[in-house]
């Protein structure tokens, strides 16, 4: 059981549990604050997230990795308003990333706790990394490199992990557990401080990175692949990598960074013994080009994915009527604010103009307070076009399925689908299918209100 800041705990309780499979790490709770140090749990876990952000290409990456919307990471990590990590979020992203249950509310000065709940002498230095080789977010062979240095650390090292990663160069020490644990891609630098400190070479535990060392000290440059009449054929997995690096004109680095992965994995994928593409970065790829990923995985298939739909006719059986509205049902709806959509569609801000000015809309409604506001930004589209407006009536009634305006008690808004209400919160989907659910506890919101209509701009009249 996991409490956060505002959790009423009774201070009888004498200790809680963590599981870790099956051990039981027992820890005593006496007040509001969670070891270690003292720390309240809300900074042990914005440390960690912070440390599991470095390992990521950007918020977004992590985001889409872990199932948690960006924007609420980057409230996080900014400590926007004061805003921690909720538990449920917490066992969001330990499940995600394949860590540990309770590994977000533990501070990692010290020795990282096992994610099998053993101790680190007892277990074997590819437990971690075989279980970091399943949650795929390494290469086997990254996995192995891992495995080795581990071995070699724990024989080697003369300092504590938070000392060697100070003294050479490497980082934290959940920086320095993450590289040995298979839960943080090795790169060249990282590898090269490692054999420093332990007076190794980097060959003994990574052959590939070794090389990859070897090849820039030689200032051997990447290129685009060739296609040639062997590898056109794309019947093995790495002629249809350098068939996508030559149709694209991608060197390995700019694959890499597409891929967000290290360089040497690029180079990996080229050799004619390399192992199928993984799922994920296959569809990096459909998404970026248009790449079927039953080819880049399998060689099935066309390599392409087509866009050509058929048009799709009328049902001749289905008349086309035109029902005539009453001009005595229209009235003229004031136009009281713009909602400012946000880049991603989500959220936006609403300004009220001082006074009167912003004219008003003729359109058909039986709400005496119903009002337009003009949705200024793209990122709505195809539902919502720029400088359209939506006619909200905030005396009707609203159901499952209705398109809605929300506005949050931190003053944003946003025009969605309610999609249902649950246990106190309210879950909507977006306009745009490309953005996921949102959920939003009843407490925090302020107005929640039917959207009757959304109208052209050559609706508009002035005062």
């Amino acid at each position: 059981m996991f409490f956060d800041q505002h959790s009423e705990i009774d201070t009888s309780t004498i200790a809680k549990c963590y599981s870790y499979s099956n051990s039981i790490l027992r820890l005593p709770l006496d007040s509001r604050l969670l070891c270690n140090a003292g720390m309240e749990i809300k900074d042990i876990r914005r440390n960690n997230l912070l440390t599991l952000l470095a390992s990521h290409a950007s918020i977004r990456a992590f985001a889409d990795r872990t199932g948690v919307p960006a924007a609420y990471v980057s409230q996080i990590k900014n400590e926007a308003d004061g805003r921690g990590m909720g538990s449920k979020t917490a066992r969001k992203i330990e499940e995600a990333l394949g860590l540990p249950v309770g590994y977000m509310d533990q501070s990692h000065a010290g020795e990282g706790l096992p994610s099998d709940g053993t101790t680190t002498e007892s277990r074997s230095p590819v437990a971690v990394p075989q279980r970091a080789a399943i949650a795929g977010t390494l290469e086997r062979w990254q996995v192995e490199d891992a495995a080795r240095l581990k071995e070699l650390f724990e024989a080697n090292a003369k300092h504590s992990q938070e000392e060697f990663g100070r003294r050479f160069d490497i980082g934290s020490q959940g920086m320095v557990w993450q590289y040995l644990n298979a839960r943080r891609a090795l790169n060249t630098k990282a590898a090269s401080n490692f054999a420093r400190g332990l007076r190794i070479s980097v060959d003994s535990f990574s052959p590939r990175l070794a090389q990859e060392i070897r090849l820039a000290s030689e200032h051997v440059a990447d290129r685009v692949p060739t296609i040639q009449d062997s590898v056109a054929a794309g019947e093995r997995p790495c002629d249809r990598v350098a068939i996508v690096m030559a149709e694209q004109h991608l060197d390995v680095g700019a694959l890499a960074q597409l891929l967000a992965v290290e360089p040497p994995v690029v180079r990996a994928w080229l050799e004619p013994d390399a192992p199928k593409l993984g799922l994920h970065h296959a569809v990096k790829l459909q998404e970026a080009y248009g790449y079927s990923p039953a080819w880049l995985i399998n060689g099935k298939g066309e390599s392409r994915l087509s866009n050509i739909h058929e048009a799709e006719l009328d049902e001749p059986s289905l008349p086309f009527d035109i029902v005539p509205i009453p001009t005595s049902s229209y009235r003229r709806i004031p136009v009281v604010g713009m909602a400012q959509l946000g880049d991603n569609g989500h959220f936006s801000d609403i300004e009220y103009p001082v006074g009167h000015g912003d004219g008003f809309l003729d359109f058909p409604t039986r709400d005496p307070d119903a009002y337009g506001l003009r949705c200024n930004g793209d990122s709505m589209r195809p539902r919502v076009k720029h400088n359209e407006f939506v006619v909200v009536e905030p005396n009707h009634a609203v159901t499952n399925g209705d398109e809605v305006l929300v506005k949050s008690q931190d003053g944003r808004v946003m025009v969605k689908e309610l999609a249902y209400v649950r246990d106190g919160v309210v879950h909507l989907s977006s306009v745009n299918e490309r953005h996921g659910m949102i959920r939003i506890p009843q407490e925090q919101i302020e107005r929640l209100q039917y959207v009757a209509g959304i109208v052209k701009s050559s609706a508009w009249r002035p005062d």
